[in-house]
């Protein structure tokens, strides 16, 4: 026995179906659903079929793969970093402030 996959009518990939070692159909279609020879290729989020160049194609849209990718996380050396310049530029902002409190004291 070996694992094919099974695709519904839109050519969504459903599940793996067990067939004999023999099966050799491209395609064969049960019921409403068909069974591809063709192995879903790693790295897919949602395959589908493409029955016209009877391909496997990306069956999720590039928005919805975007959405599904994980938000970059800061590191600790980045955050370090941040708040370091942050300090750095508040720093520089109450240099700024005083001199200009000074300038304005001294008239």
């Amino acid at each position: 026995m070996k694992a094919v996959p099974l695709v519904n009518e839109q050519g969504y990939f459903v599940e793996d179906v067990l067939v004999e070692e023999s099966f050799t159909n491209t395609m064969l279609s049960t019921n409403k659903n068909t069974i591809i020879s063709t192995p879903v290729p790693p790295g897919l989020y949602q395959p589908r079929w493409d029955f016209e160049q009877s391909i496997w194609v990306e069956g999720m849209s590039v928005a919805d793969i975007a959405a599904l990718q994980p938000v970059a996380i800061e590191t600790p050396e980045q955050k370090i970093t941040r708040l370091e310049q942050s300090d750095l530029d508040n720093k520089e902002l109450i240099a700024s402030l005083y001199e200009m409190l000074v300038a304005q004291g001294g008239q």
